[in-house]
């Protein structure tokens, strides 16, 4: 097995969503963000899973080896430094990933809607910030700042999606990504949560971090255009395939506490063809 196979599994058996939409990529490119998204993997799951935050570090270490040209003997680093070779890119957004994860890690706690956004940034926004210089070769040195600033809020969506769908879960590892001050705005309780008890104050909530979201998402699809034209089906399908799940809590009435909603299949079917019947209309190929 070659290292791109390798990291091409991994994301295969993690991500369903985003296996169908960057297997669209051409070769090369989607090999990068197969690389990257191993790479993010790992981190999250040294801490999510293992819970060990000594991996975290020799992770991190190897991230930085790779980097410098002292690439670790395993197939995920050398597909990763064939990746970092080919597209420009920073060390500093997955230093940023991992800091995130040593918040997991350590419990830090999540007090203000600042304290929300910025764990947002650092476990999504940076991912962003990776991809871009691969989905984005012919405008990222012109647009820099557009593209990761589109990235980046792409990011956070996607965050705050997470944290809506992983309610439950995250409750039962003792995480509670809502910041306090918020809950006791809304007059939400950790024990109504740790309960499982839909309020109409918790209705609520859920309901305004939606509208949020779907902001933040609105706010990409304006920008997505700085997208090479062979990455923006994917990053487009992408986005809307991991914004359908908010259809589903909407649709459960915010009941999030219950279960982990997902988008089944004939929802995706449908999404498939809304964003090729979109871009269409606009003139890009599909």
């Amino acid at each position: 097995m070659q290292p791109h196979d390798d990291v091409e599994a991994v994301m295969r058996q993690h991500s369903k969503t985003f296996y169908k939409a960057f297997s669209k990529l051409p070769e090369e490119k989607r090999r990068a963000v197969f690389s990257v998204y191993a790479v993010c993997r790992n981190v999250d799951d040294a801490i999510d899973v293992e819970n060990d935050i000594h991996k975290l570090n020799q992770l991190m270490k190897k991230i930085h080896d790779t980097f410098e040209g002292n690439v670790p003997d395993q197939p995920l680093f050398k597909s990763f430094y064939e990746t970092i070779t080919r597209f420009p890119a920073s060390v500093e957004p997955y230093m940023e990933l991992i800091d995130g994860m040593r918040d997991d890690y350590y419990n830090r706690p999540i007090i203000t809607e600042k304290d929300l956004d910025a764990y947002c940034y650092k476990a999504a926004g940076t991912v962003g910030l990776m991809l871009v210089p691969i989905l984005a070769t012919k405008q990222y040195e012109k647009n820099t700042h557009a593209l990761s600033s589109a990235a980046i809020t792409l990011g956070k969506a996607m965050q705050i999606t997470n944290i809506l769908r992983d309610v439950r879960e995250d409750i039962k590892r003792g995480r509670v990504y809502f910041p306090s001050e918020t809950l006791k705005r809304y007059d939400v309780s950790l024990k109504t949560l740790q309960a499982g008890r839909i309020t109409t104050n918790y209705q609520t909530l859920i309901n305004d971090y939606i509208k949020q979201a779907r902001k933040m998402y609105q706010t990409f699809y304006e920008a997505f255009e700085y997208f090479d034209d062979d990455a923006i089906y994917p990053i487009l399908l992408a986005a809307q395939m991991y914004e359908g799940i908010l259809d589903e809590i909407e649709s459960n009435h915010y009941d999030n506490l219950a279960k982990r909603h997902v988008v089944p299949a004939w929802r995706k079917g449908t999404i498939i063809i809304k964003v090729k019947s979109h871009l269409k209309r606009l003139g890009h190929s599909v």
